[in-house]
Order: structure tokens, then sequence, then C-alpha cells
């Protein structure tokens, strides 16, 4: 909603029970680092304020910080990288400084394919199923922005056919990660007025929007964040004005579910979740946690924005330049 570098990998101690570990990195900077994107186990990148980009290739060992021209007022939220070269990063903001840039020769160059001269336009979030990719902006009149392409960002066209829009529903900017592409679907969160999860299956033309039961009324809380989760979508939020109060979660089954299932709360707001078949990784300012489909587990209390996950490992990342990763089971 409106709203070079070289680094020690640390080890914390955290959570024996969970099995699971955060591993915190250097990056170097200080920046609210928003977006982050896991290519593989070696490969990521993380994005944020103040024009921020960067990318490690080892692991995050060492973490390169990439000049985009110009755009040192500009605000990252969202990456997309698919692979060691090639990215695409999304500017938030109103108006003119939403923007997307690309690079393919690993952020030596970079160019500009996506703006907007509509000062009430504000992206929030990109979603990408290999050279497909789609682009969520806050609603403009009762639909949601949304642009799309299908060559890696390189080129991309507005979609009339947007979520429809309650009046003060909106999607949040938190962490990259308010659409998502599930199995046969893409699928979109919103907070505000309401907390729903707008769901567009392949081939069909109308969205289907339920309730997550999360809360709203306030321009501060809903849903924030979702994943594609063993056949369906797990969605978690919360309100981000009151960090350390009991967040929200809501499962949906499966892409013909009639309704979302609320689970237990998470022990704060979240604002980033990222799963695999066995498990979800959750993230919010107030800590780390997992989530089992029956359970929650304390990670960390540390504080990170953005998770994601490819292979074994889930990437995060967060405030004053905050970066770590998770080694999961496999």
């Amino acid at each position: 909603m409106r709203r070079a570098l070289a680094g020690l990998l640390l080890s914390l101690p955290l959570v024996a029970q969970a099995g699971l570990r955060v591993e915190t990195l250097q990056g170097g900077v200080d920046a609210r680092l928003r977006g982050v994107s896991a290519v593989d186990a070696r490969i990521a990148w993380a994005s944020g304020s103040k024009g921020t980009v960067l990318r490690t290739t080892d692991g995050g060992a060492h973490w390169q910080r990439l000049a985009v021209p110009d755009a040192d007022k500009l605000d990252f939220r969202d990456v997309e990288g698919f692979d060691a070269n090639s990215a695409v990063i999304m500017a938030a903001g109103p108006g003119v400084q939403s923007r997307v840039f690309r690079t393919r020769d690993g952020g030596a160059t970079w160019t500009q394919t996506l703006d907007t001269s509509n000062d009430k336009a504000f992206f929030d979030c990109m979603a990408f199923d290999g050279a497909r990719g789609w682009l969520l902006g806050d609603p403009v009149g009762d639909r949601y922005q949304l642009y799309t392409t299908i060559d890696g960002g390189e080129h991309w066209t507005q979609d009339d056919n947007g979520p429809p829009a309650l009046k003060d529903e909106a999607a949040f900017a938190a962490s990259g990660t308010c659409i998502a592409r599930l199995k046969g679907a893409t699928a979109v969160v919103s907070g505000g007025a309401a907390s729903r999860l707008h769901l567009l299956r392949d081939g069909e033309h109308d969205w289907r929007a339920l309730d997550t039961g999360m809360a709203r009324g306030k321009p501060a809380a809903g849903a924030f964040s979702v994943s594609a989760w063993r056949g369906g979508a797990f969605v978690v939020g919360g309100e981000y004005t009151a960090e350390k109060s009991p967040g929200d979660a809501a499962t949906l089954a499966a892409l013909n579910a009639k309704a979302m299932h609320v689970d237990a709360a998470p022990r704060g707001y979240r604002s980033g979740v990222a799963c695999t078949q066995r498990i979800c990784i959750v993230v919010g300012p107030s800590g780390v946690d997992s989530w089992d489909g029956k359970r929650w587990t304390a990670i960390s209390d540390a504080s990170f924005d953005a998770v994601s996950i490819r292979g074994n490992v889930a990437w995060l990342s967060g405030a004053k330049g905050a970066l770590a990763r998770i080694v999961l089971p496999r």
C-alpha cells in the first residue's frame, strides 16, 4: 500500500528444536532491503531503498553492490533474479517513482522497461513463472493495475483485467510477495478495507475473491504475502503498525476450495512467506518462523521483511541491510 562489498558469513545459534539456523550475512549497506530473490544455493539478488541492488554468486560470502543510473532516490521493493547475470527490479512509489529496470550483464548496465505517467499509480510486487511475469499495482479506479510480460521483463503490457477492488482496498509493497504464481493460477492478496485472496485460474477471465479471515478495516492491516503451498496457497499478514502483536495466517487447500482455512496465528505480524512442499518460512520485523501445516516453530527473533526459496536454501532480507539464509531439510 502507499507506502564493493565483501562480508563474512556468521552463524546464529537459534532454535535447535526446529533443526533450522539463520546464517547472517554482511552486505555492507544500511538500506532497507524489501526485495530478495533466490536463484539457487549460491546466487541471490536483493534490492531496497536508496536505489540499492545487491548480488551474490558465492552463497552470500560476498555481495556486490550494483549501480542503477539516476536511481539513488528510488525504493526497489522487489527483484526477480533469473541467473547470475539477468534480473528485473521494481521501484515502488507514487506515480513516476514506480518503474521497472532489467539487466542482462550482471548489473553492469540497466534498461528501464516500464514506467507510468499516472500519478495515482503505485507498483507493489511482481511474480514470474519462467519468462512469463505479472506486476501488480494498487487500484486505479475499481481495479488493481496489472502488467504482464512474456519475455522476462523486457517488454510489458497493461492488462485491463486486474482484480476488482473494493473502496479503500489495496496491496502492500512490503516484501515483493503480494502476488504469486500457483500451480495453474495467479494469486493476489490485499488489505485495508478488505483482506482478500484474489484468484485467477489459467484460461479463465473472472477473478474469484476469498475472505482470508485476517485483520482489516485499517490501512495498515490485512494479508501481506502469498506463496504456493501443497496444491493451493498459504497467506500471512497482520498489522504492520503492531509488529509484535499476533499476526494472521490462512490456507487455501486447493484452487477450487470454496473458502480459506484460518490457521493458528504467528507470534507477530508477518510480511513475507515462501514455501516448499514440506515447510513454509515466514518473516517479519519481530522474527522468523516455520510452518509445517500444523504448527509454528520459532527460528529467530531477528528482523526481516522478505524471504525467497530455491531448492533447499531460503534467502532473507530486511531493514538496515539485513541479509541471511537458512539451509532447509531436503
